[in-house]
């Protein structure tokens, strides 16, 4: 298992950018697969590529993705994302993600990565 942690923001231009492009503009509430953008982090890319380096023509593709929102994301906040990903078999990878402000868990989201030749 690898693990990486970094500093993440949502900020109000970045949100509502994220909002429209998922066709959810006019509401006030925050899509919940919002925390997904920060899993294309290099924090979290360089541990997916070092896990995958004995296979580096393929192409981890997400076969599943969940995301928990355990609490309202606070907006222009700095919150500490921990990600940890594992290699499950020969072409399989885990990715667990938390995301927290202080001790407070925000979100959780768990991945099951595919190598794609």
């Amino acid at each position: 298992m690898r693990r990486a942690s970094c500093t993440v923001i949502a900020t109000g231009a970045d949100v509502a950018a994220f909002a429209a492009s998922v066709g959810a503009t006019g509401g006030t509430r925050l899509p919940t697969t919002y925390p997904i953008r920060w899993l294309t982090r290099p924090e979290v890319v360089n541990l997916v590529r070092a896990l995958a380096a004995d296979r580096p023509d393929s192409l981890p593709v997400h076969e599943l993705q969940t995301v928990e929102m355990l609490a309202a994301l606070p907006l222009d906040t700095p919150l500490s994302l921990v990600a940890e990903v594992r290699r499950t078999d020969a072409i399989h990878l885990a990715l667990d993600v938390a995301i927290s402000h202080s001790d407070t868990p925000i979100a959780r989201l768990h991945a099951v990565l595919r190598l794609v030749p």
